[in-house]
């Protein structure tokens, strides 16, 4: 840092919002505030010349949500947008971006792009990014990819790792300029310029009732909520041109030894500020009366990059690398704020099960079918990801959120999942009427399994079949020219009756009986798709010896499990070391809110170890077997006076199962709570007993590695933590033994500095809504949601392993463990489609994340990673002629084309790169 500011000359002002579609205010409540806020501002740029440009808070879904209520200022607004002064993207929501998946990234910026073309606006090169609690450590290679080349954000970075600009490079090597802004970030101008020279005041935020000729208005009739805020309907628009001069020079006094050039960024704007009229007086004035000592420029970031760029000394620019997750040692108002990621776990849990219906599901169901015939399904796919990144505000997806925009989120999270069934069952119709019916009876019955990975599986499903009565079939049998001997264990089976939906008639009904088994499948084909006949039996169907082999134990070929009455389970790798007491609840006090975890200052920590439930077998099998244990878990009912937990108990009751299947080392967990206690945060806990100072995790499009020992942060001005965000899995591992932890949804864990290493993973952590719009004052809000109240469910596998992440595969086997196989009961096919199929096969160790439709032209998006500290060959192998190949940018835009090798697309992809290729095939 500098020692002074005498080294700045020039002072260039952005006048801008940070505009949250939705925080204290539902969306429609938001909305009719954005109305008033869009009006004001383009008036002002309708009416003074002077006023060059107004930044909209680095996203644009708001220009379509205000032109959905103001049509008629379309023109306008797209006249402003082509002429730079109304600057939007690059956008399209501003998300928390550890709460969301890693596509959910890059279709946001896609989405950004069209919105801003959209309007006939050409997008940028500056990624203004107001939000996240941090940055993902593989951003600038996004961003790249998209033209993006300079980056601003303040969260994540602490002010000693580098002055206000610095290079940040990602995992891969991209490097780009950055700022992580001064002092104040961006609110400078607008508390040290602008308020004193309106108001009289710089950070103090008292109103004196009467002080001014205006109206405070405010609900009274106690319809309204709780939070209830006077407006200010006609404020007063005072100035007072002789504090400028003093307020320029206080502002650059404090900040000015932040910036490394002559050049000073001043950021006017403020959470849901408004442009406003006298901005261009203000800045007159203060160009007059600085005249000789500052050069002050009203202007925007893209010109004041082009300055810095000019003056800047690059190689004294200091070079932070990957993952920007700092906690502030020094600093003001940026803090890290790391809780969000563990804030509504349901929601999270929603956003993943949303984001897989449509990547791991819908995307690669319709390029399969669209490769067979049908017309890609792009505007569901679009109207389906609009939803989902629509969501993707980051107070609302960071779970901060009053209960009534959690609850709009739940039905956004819906709409996208539905549309994500929709496109893959449409896409798996169309593939099952084209079957050929060569060779099949007339009343054949056939199951066609399909497979959205591209990669062969081995697989156990839940075949749900009706069995028309007129067979009399007790059981039945699934065989395939390869697979002929399908192991079968049954479920259930009773009266069915199903309708038969046709648009030609009424519903008509099925005489059926009802029956459900597990299917041991093998090797279906990669992105593809396999038709078993299925053959009536006279004979039920009766299970054979099971994987249970005691009162608490079973066992395949891989591991060994003892499930305790306390709901504990152990272990066993075969020939291998052993875990135990996995699994225990751990419960601690919460006094924070949804930015922060803060526990109580007389904490009291509970666990569920000895805990006395009962235990017993829910299922047995040669396929599946499923022991479950129900017991109580007492903890307090809540933080008393915000030092101490309750002394009122209260029981959770806890269910949880574990499943274990034939040939598979994951044992499958399904922990349900009722939860029934407020502040408190309830962990999943497993002592690893591995020596080792790291945690393995996968991030977006990235594994990282993370030390266990938290930093020493005394003296800091926000304390450190030991939580981490995670995707699919968490890993530890001393590179000849692992435990990892693969949860669904889930995305904060810790590992302990104990004697058994202890991983845990969060499941609830239910605190209050304190509303911190303003540093005086928190309002904290009655809503409930935020506590979790109820029945919530949770999902993960625990799979012990062999040698480190990649020699078990860990990316591949999350990715399987939630994206089962899906299958449809069909009668005899009328086309011409084989009976099994697949598109095409990715071999080596990089990660496909994306298989889509192309935005622009006809053509298979396929994107990938790799996740090595080296450099990897990918290799795709198709099963039809590929016409055309292309390196692609993530934008889709076309950086070399190619001609592949026969049916084969192999290459070397560098460490930790981001490869997206489009291919044409006949």
């Amino acid at each position: 840092m500098k020692p002074d500011s005498t080294h700045i000359k020039r002072i260039l002002v952005v006048s801008n919002t940070h505009w949250d579609r939705e925080f204290r205010w539902s969306f429609e409540k938001t909305r009719r505030r954005l109305l008033t806020m869009m009006d004001t501002t383009l008036d002002i740029l309708q009416n003074d010349d002077d006023y060059p440009s107004f930044t909209m808070d680095g996203h644009c879904v708001m220009i379509d949500d205000y032109l959905e209520m103001r049509p008629e200022r379309r023109e306008q607004v797209e006249r402003f947008i082509q002429q730079g002064r109304l600057i939007i993207g690059p956008w399209f929501t501003l998300a928390e971006e550890f709460s969301i998946g890693q596509e959910a990234l890059v279709r946001n910026f896609l989405f950004g792009q069209k919105t801003i073309r959209k309007y006939g606006g050409k997008p940028g090169t500056v990624a203004y990014t107001p939000s996240s609690w941090g940055q993902t450590g593989q951003l600038p290679q996004i961003l790249a990819d998209f033209g993006l080349t300079h980056m601003m954000f303040y969260r994540g970075i602490s002010h000693h790792e580098s002055d206000a600009e610095w290079i940040w490079e990602g995992s891969d090597g991209t490097q780009m300029l950055a700022s992580r802004f001064a002092l104040y970030a961006r609110y400078n101008w607008y508390y040290q310029v602008h308020r004193p020279v309106m108001t009289g005041r710089v950070f103090t935020k008292d109103y004196v009732w009467g002080e001014r000729e205006e109206s405070p208005m405010r609900p009274a009739d106690g319809m309204a909520g709780e939070d209830i805020a006077f407006s200010l309907l006609n404020p007063a628009l005072e100035y007072h041109p002789e504090r400028v001069k003093q307020a320029v020079e206080d502002m650059v006094e404090r900040e000015g030894a932040h910036f490394t050039t002559d050049l000073f960024l001043a950021m006017h704007g403020h959470d849901i500020s408004v442009a406003h009229p006298l901005e261009s007086r203000i800045l007159a004035d203060a160009k007059k009366q600085l005249a000789g000592k500052y050069e002050i420029k009203h202007t925007n970031l893209e010109e004041f990059w082009s300055e810095f760029e000019k003056c800047m000394d690059r190689e004294k620019l200091p070079v932070l690398r990957g993952e920007r997750r700092s906690y502030l040692k020094q600093g003001m108002w940026t803090f890290l704020f790391p809780g969000t990621i563990s804030a509504r776990t349901y929601l999270k849990q929603q956003d993943f099960s949303a984001t897989n219906r449509l990547v791991n599901y819908a995307e690669p169901l319709a390029s399969l079918a669209h490769a067979l015939g049908m017309e890609y399904p792009a505007r569901y796919m679009a109207r389906g990801w609009r939803f989902l990144i629509s969501n993707h505000t980051h107070d609302a997806n960071g779970g901060c959120a009053p209960d009534p925009v959690c609850k709009d989120m739940e039905y956004g999270y819906r709409k996208a999942q539905d549309i994500g069934d929709i496109v893959s069952e449409d896409s798996m119709a169309h593939i099952v009427k084209n079957l050929t019916g060569n060779g099949v009876a007339k009343d054949a019955m056939q199951l066609v399994v399909f497979n959205p990975q591209p990669f062969e599986r081995n697989v156990i499903i839940h075949a749900d079949l009706e069995i028309p009565n007129s067979l009399s079939a007790k059981s039945v049998t699934l065989e395939s020219d390869n697979d002929k001997d399908v192991e079968r264990q049954p479920i259930s089976m009773a009266k069915g009756g199903s309708f038969v939906d046709s648009i030609w008639d009424v519903p008509t009904i099925l005489d059926s009986t009802r029956m459900k088994f597990y299917a041991k499948l093998n090797q279906i084909p990669a992105l593809g798709y396999r038709a078993y006949n299925i053959k009536p039996q006279a004979l039920e169907l009766r299970n054979q010896k099971g994987l249970v082999n005691g009162p608490n134990t079973m066992s395949n070929d891989e591991i060994s499990v003892d499930v305790l009455s306390d709901g504990t389970v152990n272990i066993y790798q075969k020939d291998r070391i052993g875990h135990y007491g996995l699994n225990y609840l751990q419960d601690q006090g919460e006094v924070g809110n949804a930015w922060k975890h803060v526990t109580p200052s007389r904490d009291r920590v509970y666990n569920s170890i000895g805990s006395q439930g009962q235990l017993y077998i829910m299922e047995d099998g040669p396929l599946s077997a499923t022991i479950a244990v129900d017991y109580t878990f007492a903890v307090p009912m809540d933080y008393a006076d915000g030092d101490s937990r309750s002394e009122t108990m209260v029981d959770l009751p806890v269910h949880v199962e574990y499943t274990l299947q034939k040939g598979c080392n994951i044992l499958r967990v399904k922990l349900t709570v009722d939860n029934r206690a407020k502040d408190h945060v309830l962990r999943a806990c497993f002592p690893t007993t591995i020596t080792t100072d790291v945690t393995i995790a996968d991030s977006h499009f990235d594994i990282l590695e993370r030390p266990i020992t938290i930093p020493d942060s005394t003296g800091w001005v926000e304390p450190a933590c030991g939580t981490h965000p995670l995707r699919t899995f968490v890993d530890i591992s001393d590179g000849s033994d692992g435990l990892a932890i693969l949860p669904a949804g889930l995305f904060e864990y810790e590992a302990f500095e104990d004697v058994n290493t202890t991983l845990a993973l969060t499941l609830i952590r239910a605190c209050r809504i304190k509303l911190a719009v303003s540093e005086e004052k928190q309002a904290e809000l009655p809503d409930p949601g935020v506590q979790c109240p109820g029945v919530q469910t949770f999902e993960y596998g625990i799979l012990a392993h062999e040698g480190d992440w990649k020699s078990a595969k860990l990316l591949n086997q999350a990715t399987a463990l939630y994206t089962p196989v899906r299958a449809m009961q069909t009668g005899r096919g009328q086309g011409d489609l084989p009976g099994e199929f697949s598109m095409f096969t990715s071999e080596g160790p990089c990660v496909i994340t994306a298989i889509k439709g192309a935005e622009d032209v006809d053509g298979l998006i396929i994107r990938l990673y790799n996740p090595s500290l080296q450099e990897e060959i990918s290799t795709l192998r198709f099963n039809m002629p590929i016409k055309h190949a292309h390196i692609c940018r993530m934008d889709e835009s076309t950086v070399m084309s190619f001609t592949p090798d026969g049916l084969t697309i192999s290459a070397p992809v560098q460490s930790k790169k981001i490869v997206t290729l489009k291919v044409e095939v006949k």
